[in-house]
């Protein structure tokens, strides 16, 4: 080394373990989804179609959203809709801007996806505690940019 501190830090330690953290739910949540005969859904996709509202989605919003660009937001639809997932229609409103959708077997698996989560709860009630995980998730909501 050359010679400069290296200190140990909460923060530092917190923001890995929510890392590993979300990335061990998403597995843990794709392997449930498979479970349920949702094959072929990529970690990536599962985030994509988290960010979802349940009724119309814009490009444009999604890309902000995720910190994507428009591209990789119609990329990621395209592969949704060949899965069956997503779909897009004209918007009735605003003619030239298509929104995006969930079909009747997207909102399915994102049901799936809501029970899996509730079993989720209660896995880490049983472990932890309501008023812990109540407490991390304040603790989650820091922002250090604001006084």
């Amino acid at each position: 080394m050359a010679g400069f501190d290296l200190l140990e830090s909460h923060a530092l330690a917190l923001t890995q373990a929510t890392e590993i953290f979300r990335e061990r739910m998403i597995t843990w949540l794709l392997s449930k989804l498979l479970n349920d005969g949702f094959e072929g859904l990529k970690a990536n996709q599962l985030t994509f179609l988290g960010s979802l509202d349940c009724g119309a989605n814009f490009a444009a919003e999604l890309a902000r959203t995720l910190r994507i660009s428009r591209q990789a937001v119609h990329k990621t639809v395209r592969e949704l809709e060949t899965a069956g997932w997503l779909a897009t229609r004209p918007d009735e409103k605003l003619g030239n801007q298509r929104i995006i959708v969930f079909t009747e077997e997207g909102e399915r698996m994102m049901s799936r996806a809501r029970a899996h989560f509730s079993e989720l709860d209660t896995l880490l009630q049983r472990e932890f505690g309501e008023d812990k995980l109540l407490e991390l998730q304040g603790l989650l909501g820091f922002d250090p940019n604001k006084p």
